[in-house]
């Protein structure tokens, strides 16, 4: 059986559905998210909702630093 995965209209990415006081958005991470360099290395860091989409988990591709951030829908 395969979950209803919904793309997003503008990068077609998968969406995470996000539940805030009841109410259900999609959020596309790579779209709806904003972007962060490396503290270090001043590269683009990867990045994904995680926790229901609660947080806004960051990784540095070339030395792996990672950061985690509250995410608020808008």
């Amino acid at each position: 059986m395969r979950k209803n995965v919904m793309t997003c209209p503008k990068c077609e990415n998968p969406t995470v559905p996000v539940t805030r006081d009841g109410a259900t958005t999609q959020v596309c991470a790579a779209c709806d998210t904003p972007d962060r360099t490396c503290t270090w290395c001043k590269v683009a860091m990867s990045k994904r909702l995680v926790g229901n989409g609660t947080y806004l988990h960051y990784l540095c591709p070339k030395c792996r630093f990672q950061h985690t951030a509250k995410f608020a829908v808008t």
